[in-house]
C-alpha cells in the first residue's frame, strides 16, 4: 500500500498570469524540479529530490482563474516517488507549505496567522520525544515522527 497524495488549495486575488509566473518562480527558488508545464492548462508538474530526510515526491500544481473575478487559486499534490513508502511523515505537507510561502512571498500576499482550532482537552498537546505541539487527534509526531498513540 502506498502513501496516499496529500493536498492543499488556496485562493489569491491576482491575476493568473501573476500567480503563475509567482508559482514557476517559487518552485525555481526552491529547487524543485519542473517536469512539465502547461500554461494554457495552468499545470505544472513537479518533482522534489531525494534527501536523508525525504524518499522525494512528485506532484502536480494546478492554477486555475475563477470566473468572472480576480481570483485565482493553486491546488498543490505531491506524493512520494517511492511506492513502498506508506508514511511521509508530514513531508508533503512541509514541501507543500514551503512553496504557497514562497508564492505568497512573490505576490506580496500578507497571510494572516490561523486561528487556533478548538479542541478537546488533552493530557498532553507536545510530543514526548520532541517537546514540538502536536494535534491531538495526531498519532504520529509530524515533526519528529514519533508514535504518539
Amino acid at each position: 500500500m502506498a502513501a496516499e497524495k496529500r493536498g492543499e488549495t488556496r485562493s489569491y486575488q491576482k491575476s493568473f498570469s501573476e500567480v503563475f509566473s509567482a508559482t514557476t518562480k517559487a518552485l525555481e527558488d526552491l529547487k524543485i524540479g519542473i517536469v512539465n508545464k502547461n500554461e494554457e492548462e495552468g499545470i505544472i508538474n513537479i518533482s522534489t529530490g531525494f534527501t536523508i530526510f525525504s524518499a522525494g515526491g512528485e506532484g502536480v500544481i494546478e492554477v486555475k482563474s475563477v470566473p468572472g473575478t480576480n481570483e485565482t487559486t493553486v491546488a498543490v499534490g505531491i506524493k512520494p516517488k517511492m511506492k513502498a513508502v506508506l508514511i511521509d511523515w508530514g513531508q508533503a505537507s512541509r514541501e507543500t507549505g514551503q512553496i504557497f510561502s514562497k508564492i505568497e512571498e512573490y505576490l506580496e500576499v500578507v497571510v494572516a496567522e490561523p486561528a487556533p482550532e478548538k479542541t478537546e482537552p488533552s493530557t498532553s498537546n507536545t510530543c514526548p520525544s520532541c517537546g514540538k505541539p502536536v494535534g491531538t487527534a495526531d498519532k504520529f509526531c509530524q515533526n519528529c515522527g514519533a508514535k504518539l498513540k
